[in-house]
């Protein structure tokens, strides 16, 4: 009886990195469907802070539609073979996109920088650092 080893790399491995960033937009959808909350709901409020005020409920929707979406996409890409080359390479790229409207939205324009003090600066680089491997990630499953 032959046994596989696991390695570690297959963990780390495009497909698998792609599972679990699906996940991390399904989720982002769900919740913001769920609670109206989440990172939908952070980008809606600064983007009613940019254009004027409107109609958030409507906007967190929207914005969690698209992550659902692009995280069925991200998922339907690696079991559904008939799926157009074309509409995946575009899907792959609304996904970095929104990642980037993320980081600039969430921790840039509604950080208050002459607010932070000692440890806050430390909490800000830690979630730019993370929000940035998972861009890191999404462009590593983009180029395949």
């Amino acid at each position: 009886m032959a046994q596989k080893n696991v390695s570690l790399q297959s963990l780390a491995s495009k497909k698998a990195l792609q599972i679990l960033i699906a996940i991390l937009f399904i989720s982002m959808g769900i919740v913001g469907f769920s609670t109206g909350k989440g990172w939908g709901h952070e980008i809606a409020n600064e983007v009613s802070k940019l254009l004027g005020k409107g109609d958030q409920e409507v906007l967190v929707y929207i914005i969690s539609t698209v992550q659902l979406l692009c995280g069925i996409v991200l998922l339907a890409t690696m079991f559904v073979s008939t799926i157009p080359a074309n509409f995946t390479k575009i899907a792959m790229m609304a996904v970095w996109i929104i990642w980037l409207v993320i980081i600039v939205l969430t921790d840039i324009l509604r950080v208050d920088f002459g607010n932070l003090d000692g440890s806050e600066w430390f909490v800000w680089i830690q979630q730019i650092v993370l929000h940035l491997i998972v861009f890191a990630g999404i462009l590593q499953i983009q180029e395949k």
